[in-house]
């Protein structure tokens, strides 16, 4: 008999462990979402019955939640960030973040800890943000070629190639400057020794390296294709320098050639206009 009551004792306090537990923690869907930059994303964390409070924390991604840092906390009545730009919106059971100018510091993944009338639970939503992808442009000036990506992801990467399809990568040089969103400008110039020879080059400018996803400019010396411009020349500036030393020399030359040829009309008038000799008398 007293087994039995156990039995019971234990059966009850089971029962009311789950009903708590049901009570206590609640399923939320949390989508990812995609868009580009200086667009307005949104942020969906969903759940069964009325959202009442909402903690985010943003992270590198939602396979890494140790260096997290708090976006929005309703507990402490921080419902946005950064003077708005990062604002919270609840609408029942629906929980949405929007983060509106979207730079790349906002990309990564989004902690949620949610509180609604079904109970607490947590979710994660990653936040990826495409980065412009422009067409790279290529000036010479004769010695040095550089290619220019204005503006994009700042992992992007800049290669350079021949007509033969050798990697020059490593005689070129880059410079990287930040831009607006936390994007960057590259500027990569290759010096290939002694001078540019090939017939042909290519800059490659790498957008995603998983997908090799890429665009490429080239510069053809001998005919115009396609995407192919002709190079222009530029005088060597050396050559200029030189040239204009030999200028007054070029100059004094002339104007004694000059003098010559008239001191030689000069003599020959004379000998022209001298009477002849005196006719003798007898």
């Amino acid at each position: 008999m007293g087994s039995l009551q156990k039995t019971a004792v234990c059966l009850l306090f089971l029962s009311i462990s789950l009903n708590a537990s049901d009570s206590t923690f609640a399923t939320f869907v949390c989508s990812d979402v995609k868009t580009e930059y200086y667009k307005t994303a949104v942020i969906k964390c969903i759940g069964s019955k009325n959202i009442t409070n909402v903690i985010v924390k943003r992270c590198e991604n939602c396979n890494k939640q140790n260096s997290c840092l708090e976006t929005v906390n309703t507990w402490r009545g921080n419902n946005s960030s950064e003077k708005g730009r990062i604002r919270l919106v609840l609408q029942h059971n629906i929980s949405e973040l929007h983060i509106q100018e979207v730079k790349a510091t906002d990309q990564g993944g989004y902690k949620w800890h949610l509180y609604s009338d079904a109970g607490v639970g947590d979710g994660c939503a990653t936040l990826e943000i495409t980065a412009p992808e422009i067409e790279p442009s290529l000036t010479w000036n004769g010695r040095k070629l550089a290619c220019l990506s204005p503006i994009g992801h700042p992992q992007r990467q800049v290669h350079w190639f021949d007509g033969h399809g050798n990697n020059l990568t490593g005689s070129a040089s880059l410079v990287s400057e930040e831009a607006e969103g936390g994007l960057t400008s590259l500027t990569s110039t290759l010096h290939e020794k002694p001078t540019l020879t090939a017939s042909k080059y290519c800059c490659t400018v790498l957008y995603d390296v998983h997908t090799k996803r890429n665009k490429t400019k080239c510069l053809s010396t001998h005919k115009a294709v396609t995407d192919h411009p002709h190079f222009t020349s530029t005088p060597d500036p050396e050559i200029l320098k030189t040239m204009k030393k030999h200028i007054p020399i070029i100059l004094v030359l002339i104007v004694l050639v000059l003098c010559c040829f008239a001191a030689v009309l000069y003599y020959k008038h004379c000998q022209r206009a001298k009477p002849k000799g005196i006719l003798q008398t007898y």
